[in-house]
């Protein structure tokens, strides 16, 4: 494993004991999501080769959750990052930067956005029922999630919604559809789903059953919260997750950094290159 990528799991480390810190002293529940959670499980730690940390929690305590940060974080090290408070952002759900630090990705490299290693934030909110409800579920959650980055692969659909979205703006797109997912409280329903990940909907269905009451796990050096009942959480993501995927698959998953510098911030490497 490259230097860089352990340097950088130790970074985003503080973040993460940081941000547990803050949901501690706010009474906050969230759980680790995703290759964070698994790593807990199958590594006690960080999987030896990801590169970025996630946390899931209920859209109740989302809202608090940024609130919190706001407040408790120190605003010269952390930024919290979301559609307000970064207008060059161009995801619907939050990201804790490090901003005394750069790591621009592949990815939005051409985006002047607010950057540093950061950890991800999703909010849960009660999936409905009934199939026309779900229906409707499911075209919101795309719409929101498309205004700010494509997920639509149909070349037919993505055509209708570029249209869509010139008529009617990104921004009002957005502010509605985010409104019709999240009116579903997660207290009223026992199917929870992931609003703003761009995976589809089988991957980020679990339930308030699955997540139960956060079972603290081993992870690095601390104890770090994951769904109660995290078998079955994972196994609906990976299937057979203590099995290690493949190098395809590894490289697949990779974040790819075009910039990373663990020592100065985003505002000092623009500095620097801006000389150059």
């Amino acid at each position: 494993m490259e230097d860089y990528k352990r340097n950088l799991q130790l970074k985003i480390l503080e973040i993460v004991k940081d941000v547990d810190a803050v949901c501690k002293k706010n009474n906050i529940t969230y759980y680790l999501a995703y290759g964070s959670c698994l790593g807990a499980v199958r590594h006690n730690g960080f999987i030896p080769w990801d590169d970025d940390f996630d946390i899931i929690l209920k859209y109740e305590d989302y809202l608090k959750f940024i609130k919190a940060c706001q407040k408790d974080l120190d605003s010269k090290k952390y930024f919290v990052q979301t559609l307000e408070t970064d207008p060059n952002y161009y995801l619907s759900f939050t990201k804790i930067r490090n901003i005394q630090t750069t790591l621009i990705e592949e990815s939005n490299k051409s985006m002047n956005m607010v950057n540093g290693v950061y950890i991800d934030v999703f909010p849960l909110v009660g999936y409905p029922k009934g199939k026309f409800k779900r229906f409707m579920f499911d075209i919101n959650r795309a719409f929101a999630l498309s205004s700010n980055i494509n997920v639509i692969n149909n070349k037919f659909l993505y055509s209708i919604f570029k249209i869509i979205l010139k008529i009617f703006g990104k921004k009002n797109i957005i502010n509605y559809c985010t409104k019709q997912c999240t009116k579903y409280k997660c207290e009223d329903f026992e199917d929870l789903i992931s609003v703003f990940d761009a995976d589809g909907v089988p991957v980020n269905l679990t339930s308030n059953t699955i997540l139960g009451q956060p079972n603290y796990m081993k992870f690095e050096d601390i104890t770090l919260p994951i769904p109660e009942n995290y078998d079955d959480y994972l196994k609906n993501i990976y299937g057979d997750y203590m099995k290690i995927p493949s190098q395809d698959e590894i490289n697949f998953k990779t974040h790819t950094p075009f910039i990373l510098d663990l020592e100065h911030s985003y505002e000092e490497y623009k500095k620097l290159h801006e000389k150059k």
